[in-house]
């Protein structure tokens, strides 16, 4: 009855608040708020914060994240990155629409964008003020937790419970030396008292995707009333963790959660519709020790131009609209704040378009006086770049070379940026560099944007061929989760399946273009003198040509070496055929022996 009151009270508020907020809107745009802000950098060991708030609230922000982080190192394994997480905490929903160039900000307070920059955070400080606690708070831990999870990890866990988990986790408060979890979130107390609940078997089986947005919104809520009634049982938690190993094994041969729990289906289903919807408790448990170092922070005032020059260059590596961007510079502009890094910023705007023309224009707009910045020269190869590999098998080598040394540089210049490796990679890789010396490169980017899809996609082929089963599990697991292309997810599916020896039903039953995992699986059966050749390129793109029952192992190899170099042409592969494997054996020039 209380729980239904404090719902209906909320109802209320938030009714009454988006009256008021709808007449505020109409005074300001998101342009002016973001140029006229004052804007403060608040850092700590693991966080960099950038905001237009009130920067002693985000301070404390800042440290809770710390805070967060040594609790979800104790519950939740994960692999630390390289970089320090890049979070904008914007004040209000105009300062929120502005830098993430979204429409529904009434809906969503809180985002992550993981690019070949490194990860961003967003947050709105105000969002949704009509439920009581901080909401705005709780979807930044929520995403945290996520954030954590899909880096670097072998732990493929199940949509429903990596959901409910990150909810669990949402609404964590600190008190000296101890911390509170396990409270409910207010939106999902009023999901589980209005909205009726998820079937378990939809729950269980759900996928990233394939739910409609109220059945989502179900699978938040009922994901975190399912993981709460598992996680704070010993016993039931064991259970979960025997189910968790096991699913992250693979699909085929996992006990079903109820069986790991000692129960039939309509078991547990019985006790799932039986969970109180309102009445679940939460634990208070001693901080892990640290250091009181480990929780120190700075605040920094943002010159005006430099906060500009961040938002700009965010907003244009994120694939925002032209015209917006454009819109904020030419208002900057007019308050004094002027910089020709804003053109290169609509340079990179225009190539994330695929507008060369236009990019180029930006580009020569900029004084030859410039073109040492190191913006610039990013600008410069990154358009380059992308003009030269437009015309695939026409690319111009001598104009690659040059790029390759600009992309030299700009590493030299500052080795954190992991797009400059990654296209270094690519760039070493239509040159026709040897494969362990542009795989170097792309590992660079990898460790500095593991969440990165585009680089983990190529990182994750690259590891398949070399057998690394461990790492490739590492890298694919987490990516799977991202992926929402069904080809792309099918063919990443059937490399794992393949290395991992995974048996019994396929990931899906639509048909999908065979990827590595089934023609590696085909060549395996092949029988006689033997041998595969291959071609992969940097977007995943496969060349593979395969010989078999041959009386000598040269002509087996020649053979295999000319099918491929047909199918790269036919479908435009970068890079070169090699000579794969002669027989089961990969053929390698380190010291390792390699079988398929």
């Amino acid at each position: 009855m209380e729980l239904e009151m404090v719902c209906r009270r909320v109802i209320c508020k938030f009714l009454w608040v988006l009256l008021l907020s709808v007449a505020f809107l109409g005074g300001c745009t998101s342009t002016q708020k973001l140029v006229n802000s004052s804007w403060y950098e608040v850092e700590t060991k693991h966080f960099r914060i950038v905001t237009n708030g009130k920067s002693e609230k985000v301070e404390r922000l800042a440290i809770d994240l710390e805070r967060l982080r040594v609790v979800a190192e104790r519950h939740i394994g994960f692999i630390p990155d390289q970089q320090k997480l890049t979070v904008y905490a914007l004040s209000d929903t105009l300062s929120f629409k502005g830098i993430s160039g979204r429409e529904d900000v009434r809906r969503v307070v809180g985002l992550f964008r993981n690019t070949s920059h490194g990860s961003f955070a967003l947050v709105n400080l105000a969002g949704n003020k009509y439920y009581p606690g901080n909401p705005a708070r709780q979807i930044l831990f929520h995403e945290y937790v996520h954030f954590l999870t899909y880096g670097r990890s072998s732990s493929n866990l199940p949509y429903w419970y990596s959901e409910g988990m990150a909810e669990v986790f949402s609404t964590i408060s600190f008190h000296e030396d101890e911390y509170e979890l396990g409270m409910i979130p207010i939106s999902r107390a009023i999901t589980l008292d209005y909205s009726k609940e998820l079937p378990l078997k939809m729950l269980l089986e759900a996928k990233n995707g394939s739910l409609n947005d109220r059945d989502r919104e179900a699978l938040y809520a009922n994901g975190w009333m399912l993981a709460h009634w598992l996680i704070f049982d010993p016993q039931r938690a064991k259970a979960l963790g025997r189910y968790l190993n096991g699913y992250n094994k693979g699909l085929a041969g996992v006990r079903p959660l109820w069986e790991e729990l000692g129960m039939t289906f309509e078991e547990l289903e019985s006790e799932y519709l039986s969970l109180p919807r309102s009445k679940f408790g939460y634990f208070r448990m001693p901080m892990p020790k640290m250091k009181e170092t480990e929780f120190n922070s700075t605040v920094t005032r943002l010159p005006k131009k430099n906060a500009i020059l961040e938002i700009a260059n965010f907003m244009a590596i994120t694939g925002q609209e032209v015209a917006q961007l454009k819109s904020f510079i030419d208002y900057a502009e007019k308050q004094e704040v002027r910089s020709y890094e804003l053109n290169s910023a609509m340079a990179i705007a225009e190539l994330q378009a695929g507008n060369f023309p236009k990019a180029k224009e930006w580009l020569d707009s900029v004084p030859v006086d410039f073109h040492g910045e190191l913006w610039f020269l990013e600008a410069q190869a990154r358009i380059s770049l992308a003009e030269e590999l437009s015309k695939l098998e026409g690319a111009n080598l001598n104009s690659v070379t040059d790029i390759r040394d600009k992309y030299v540089k700009l590493v030299n210049f500052q080795d954190d940026i992991p797009i400059y490796w990654y296209e270094l990679a690519i760039v070493m890789q239509v040159l026709g560099y040897p494969r362990e010396d542009y795989f170097e490169m792309l590992e660079q980017a990898y460790l500095r944007a593991p969440r990165d899809t585009r680089i983990a996609w190529w990182y994750a082929h690259e590891l398949y061929i070399n057998r690394d089963k461990e790492y490739f599990s590492q890298v694919a697991s987490p990516l799977m989760v991202q992926l929402s292309n069904l080809e792309w997810e099918s063919r990443l599916n059937s490399m794992r399946r393949e290395i991992e020896k995974i048996q019994g039903p396929r990931l899906s039953a639509k048909p999908v273009k065979e990827g590595l995992g089934e023609k590696f699986e085909k060549y395996q059966n092949m029988t006689g003198k033997k041998a595969v050749a291959l071609a992969l390129d940097f977007r995943g793109a496969f060349a593979i040509g395969f010989s078999e029952e041959n009386i000598d192992q040269q002509v087996a190899n020649d053979d295999a070496l000319g099918l491929c170099e047909r199918y790269r042409k036919r479908y435009k592969v970068f890079g070169k055929c090699r000579l794969y494997a002669e027989g089961n054996q990969i053929v390698d020039t380190g010291a390792i022996e390699r079988r398929l």
